[in-house]
């Protein structure tokens, strides 16, 4: 059984601990594992591809051609463009804060949150005071969405979901930004995924059936909204607050469902 490991050239050059550790417990398990990039992929398509990459057309590719892709195309689609999953967020009656294209009617502000529809890990997640603020920002980015301020800032909530079930829930918060971002500096702590967002969780996992994804909430109001849902998710709080090997976990399911 042969397994990439995909990633694009940039996030491999930023992640290359855990795509060795991804490779070494493919090793482990059996399967014939390597390290692939999307720029130089090889010409036979293998049994099992880990994408850690977002491009969902060459997933879907992949998929086309026999592999079994984890996180699958549909999820790799949906889950890197914000406008999207709450799009889907919507037609699951899943809540959400309230969002619009440039140009649309605004929600509730000021102020609002700018952020780019692919962006992730925070990076490109801004607040605008004001009109001129916030055309200024919508201007900076390729593909804005203005989104209404969540009641509760500096504070949210990441369930890391694997096959359905979440194997972890951490609260995250900062003192000094409303982005509660761990890859920021914001804090993080273990704590129990309340029923709204174990609820929210299960229909995000009928309509997707990912492998491996992080579901993001904010708060406010006595509410929970899903902010996002990680594709590629990042693994640093597994690794500093459980006991949880979050490589060996994603390769056992891989191989398991590969074997089937």
């Amino acid at each position: 059984m042969r397994c990439w490991i995909l990633y694009d050239t940039v996030d491999l050059a930023k992640n290359v601990f855990f795509a060795e550790r991804l490779r070494q417990y493919g090793e482990s398990l059996g399967m014939e594992t390597s390290i692939v990039t999307t720029d130089s992929l090889p010409k036979d398509v293998p049994d099992a591809v880990v994408s850690r990459q977002r491009d969902w057309k060459l997933s879907r590719r992949l998929e086309s051609e026999g592999a079994l892709v984890a996180n699958g195309s549909e999820v790799c689609r949906i889950c890197n463009d914000k406008l999207e999953t709450y799009k889907m967020a919507e037609s699951l009656g899943i809540p959400y804060l309230e969002c619009s294209q440039p140009g649309g009617d605004l929600p509730p502000g000021p102020p609002w949150i700018v952020k780019s529809r692919s962006g992730h890990g925070g990076g490109q997640v801004f607040m605008a005071d004001g009109i001129d603020e916030l055309d200024l920002l919508c201007g900076r980015l390729v593909d804005p969405l203005v989104q209404e301020v969540a009641p509760v800032l500096g504070r949210d909530m990441r369930a890391y979901v694997l096959d359905g079930e979440i194997v972890a829930c951490v609260l995250r918060s900062s003192d000094t930004d409303f982005r509660a971002n761990y890859s920021l500096g914001g804090k993080a702590e273990l704590c129990e995924p309340p029923e709204e967002c174990i609820g929210i969780v299960q229909k995000i996992v009928g309509r997707l059936a990912p492998t491996f994804v992080g579901v993001d909430f904010t708060f406010g109001d006595g509410c929970v909204y899903l902010n996002e849902v990680e594709d590629v998710v990042g693994t640093r709080m597994l690794h500093s607050l459980t006991d949880l090997d979050p490589a060996r976990i994603l390769m056992e399911s891989v191989h398991s469902k590969s074997s089937l």
